[in-house]
């Protein structure tokens, strides 16, 4: 298997006995992937459009909505002595060296945030997914319910009395489950104009962001995305995330070093009690440059511990002697992590 997930994540899956199926779009055409090795279709630049989350054979969670900027790449098994750089960590080897993440930082793919406008439906999505919004749609729905019902009931019956009340409120409640889908779309349409220019200016200074400082932005973006994956597996019922959206850069100097503030929104999937079920929330990510970071390619590098000034391995993490974490691998680290859960 090449480049299925975090170590962490597989460990978790195996244990809970949850396999996840991924469908990805790549040049029009459907692969998929799984993370029990029954289907390990070769993705190049390929977009998510689903996820099926099964426990023992049955299915049981799937999500639909992604962000189609984000495209992934895993590693073809298939030509092992061709050579791959992986974009996290810019280690070197060939392709065996990969089949169970990157030998050095254990990143699981490799993702390209690609600067193209969004459609139509990534907006859409985005607006039927806030339960707010399922919320206020539920509410104007009863009171158009109610005043309908209302008018109806006054206008047709001969008298009014607490037997009409009552059969306004009961056929309010029959009429807005009646209507509470049209409302849905039709809220949904109303408020997808100004959702998607909202949306749409905070891509343009995205893509003004990368030019203007001159980062690169797909490494940074692969770093971002492996210490999220850290963060959200440091839970233990969490089996899965993805980052829904970027909705904040901002760059500063900090003690002469380099600092991005991202701002992003995260999709958590869990397990409980036998439930797989799924949440949002927005994190706030400070990542620093890393201006000793090494390039990486096959065999030992030794590099002096900066602690304890013994000779190691740069590739194992950490200094065998005195534990002092090795950050020579990444180009950006985490600074500090701030969490608002939803």
């Amino acid at each position: 298997m090449a480049f299925i997930s975090e170590t962490l994540q597989m460990r978790r899956l195996t244990e809970s006995g949850v396999n996840i199926k991924t469908t990805y779009i790549v040049d029009g055409t459907l692969r998929y992937r799984s993370t029990d090795g029954t289907c390990q279709d070769d993705v190049h630049s390929g977009i998510r459009c689903r996820k099926e989350y099964f426990r023992q054979g049955k299915l049981l969670h799937t999500e639909k909505i992604f962000d189609s900027r984000m495209e992934y790449t895993y590693v073809s098994g298939m030509d092992e002595e061709a050579q791959h750089t992986c974009e996290n960590c810019g280690f070197t080897g060939k392709v065996k060296e990969f089949v169970n993440g990157c030998p050095c930082c254990d990143a699981a793919s490799n993702i390209d945030y690609a600067d193209k406008e969004l459609g139509s439906k990534h907006h859409y999505d985005l607006v039927l997914q806030s339960p707010v919004y399922r919320i206020i749609t539920g509410v104007v729905d009863y009171i158009v319910s109610f005043l309908l019902c209302s008018l109806w009931i006054i206008n047709t019956s001969r008298t009014f009395n607490g037997y009409d009340v009552g059969k306004i409120f009961i056929y309010s409640t029959i009429l807005s489950m009646i209507l509470y889908y049209f409302f849905y779309l039709c809220d949904a349409y109303a408020v997808l104009g100004p959702v998607r220019r909202y949306k749409e200016k905070q891509n343009r200074r995205q893509q003004e962001f990368w030019t203007g400082t001159g980062i690169d932005k797909k490494r940074f973006y692969n770093n971002l995305n492996y210490e999220a994956g850290r963060r959200c597996y440091s839970r233990p019922d969490v089996i899965d995330y993805d980052i829904m959206d970027y909705t904040g850069l901002q760059e500063h100097v900090e003690n002469g070093i380099l600092c991005v503030d991202v701002e992003l929104k995260v999709r958590l999937v869990y397990l409980r009690n036998g439930r797989i079920t799924s949440a949002y929330q927005k994190d706030t990510f400070s990542l620093s440059h890393n201006d000793r970071v090494m390039t990486m390619d096959g065999g030992i590098h030794v590099i002096k511990c900066p602690k304890c000034d013994a000779n190691i391995d740069v590739t194992k993490g950490v200094c065998e002697y005195c534990g002092t974490e090795i950050d020579s691998l990444q180009e950006w680290k985490r600074k500090i992590t701030k969490i608002n859960h939803r």
